[in-house]
């Protein structure tokens, strides 16, 4: 059986880990301190929309707490920016969340 953290991490690396020549190079390792938004691997707000619906719903986490806006920006052309600014949203804090069946962070 395959751990939460392990399938996470993989879900993450086969949705978010291109290869660095589009159809050939290496791929980012994905890790627990992967970071997801900006600073990290930089995912899109449509995709981030994707991956985290899916996230919710497969490991059966409670949305409670849980605000998209936080972490991602939908940047429309010429929105402002996010205020207050962007949190980081990391590996880890999915798994433990999906661990705990609820969204742990604000």
């Amino acid at each position: 059986m395959m751990s939460i953290e392990k399938e996470i991490i993989d879900y993450i690396f086969e949705q978010h880990s291109p290869r660095k020549y589009y159809l050939f190079g290496s791929r980012p390792t994905i890790t627990l301190d992967t970071e997801l938004t900006e600073a990290g691997i930089d995912i899109l707000w449509e995709d981030a929309e994707d991956t985290l619906d899916y996230y919710f719903k497969h490991w059966k986490v409670k949305l409670e707490g849980f605000d998209i806006t936080r972490y991602f920006d939908p940047a429309f052309l010429g929105s402002p920016e996010p205020d207050p600014p962007l949190k980081p949203l990391y590996v880890w804090m999915l798994v433990e969340s999906a661990k705990a069946g609820r969204w742990l962070y604000d």
